[in-house]
């Protein structure tokens, strides 16, 4: 049983990264959004670790972001909201679990006014039980188990999907455009080309304003083994473009950037299965597709988990900004609803 714990923060985790990574593997879905690469990255001076120490034994942690100038201490998840991490949630090392909430709540009930709002928020997670709220369902995530070779992961979708993807793979090879991994030299060109196809397209702004932070986080990751970027080009170019993660042998696809011209119709849903495939052959169990219902992960994916936000206050001047902003929204909810 664990003994008595002990709660250290540091704004580094310099040389507990290992450690700390190895309790991200530990977690029932390994997030990569817990990587050290991932969050000294997005916020590489404003990360705050909260470490869980038996002894000197790391066995528990809770990253967080504090945001500045909103009336009262508000913490979140690093990095910029628009990055949208998922499956987040505190750390703890197997057979520890209780050990771990009860030293977080006592760290999180200190003295003082603040707000946690954290945004991704994993299916049955521990940290809404050391702040005693629930999470409210913010969204799904689609998932897919994947079989093991040789079965390919085309072979389980269904045989509308199949045919079209098979059709614009040969369409697009046959105008010269294939599939390669982006090595690390390359990846500044691959950047450009994602934001190049991002350019122009409604909604895409906060993203793109985002892309330098997301560029040092990846590189970080694809250095690290455990981020990759792929493209589906010809020699003028490309016409889609991937970012994903593999932690603990699960692919995570997070950001794709297609060609709208319709000689390239279906080069995003061709790059993503070469994407899957690989991360088959390379021995990965899952693909998750991250945040977002859209209508065309259908096509990739069978079964989903719940995306959470938690919000929650400390002190009375805090739960009264929550309060307020809480019927805020519900305000700007009923607005949005009559239309315009």
């Amino acid at each position: 049983m664990p003994g008595s714990l002990r709660v250290e923060t540091r704004q580094r985790l310099d040389g507990r990264r290992a450690a700390w990574d190895g309790l991200v593997a530990d977690q029932p879905v390994p997030s990569p959004f817990l990587r050290s690469w991932w969050l000294e990255g997005v916020a590489p001076t404003d990360t705050t670790f909260v470490l869980v120490l038996d002894g000197e034994r790391l066995v528990g942690g809770l990253a967080l972001q504090e945001l500045r100038g909103t009336g009262v201490r508000r913490w979140t998840a690093p990095g910029a909201t628009v990055l949208c991490p998922d499956h987040l949630d505190a750390l703890a090392a197997p057979g520890h679990e209780t050990a771990v909430v009860d030293a977080l709540r006592g760290w999180l009930a200190r003295p003082g006014q603040r707000i946690l709002d954290l945004r991704g928020v994993a299916e049955d997670a521990l940290l809404p039980r050391a702040v005693g709220a629930g999470a409210e369902q913010a969204d799904v995530a689609p998932f897919q188990p994947l079989p093991a070779p040789p079965d390919t992961y085309l072979a389980g979708r269904s045989a509308n999907f199949r045919r079209s993807v098979r059709r614009a793979e040969r369409r697009l090879a046959s105008a010269g455009i294939g599939h390669h991994r982006v090595p690390l030299a390359e990846l500044p060109a691959a950047f450009e080309a994602f934001a190049s196809l991002q350019r122009g397209r409604d909604g895409r702004g906060p993203l793109l304003a985002e892309l330098p932070t997301l560029e040092r986080a990846l590189t970080a990751g694809v250095a690290a083994g455990e981020a990759r970027v792929d493209v589906l080009a010809s020699a003028s170019g490309a016409v889609a473009v991937s970012f994903a993660f593999v932690v603990a042998n699960r692919l995570s696809l997070y950001q794709v950037a297609r060609s709208l011209d319709g000689a390239h119709d279906g080069a995003g849903n061709v790059l993503l299965v070469a994407v899957i495939e690989d991360a088959l052959t390379a021995g990965c169990h899952e693909v998750d597709l991250l945040r977002g219902a859209e209508g065309y992960k259908a096509s990739f994916a069978d079964r989903s988990r719940v995306v959470g936000r938690l919000r929650v206050a400390h002190g009375a001047a805090a739960r009264a900004q929550l309060a307020a902003e809480d019927a805020a929204r519900r305000v700007s909810a009923r607005l949005r609803s009559r239309g315009p």
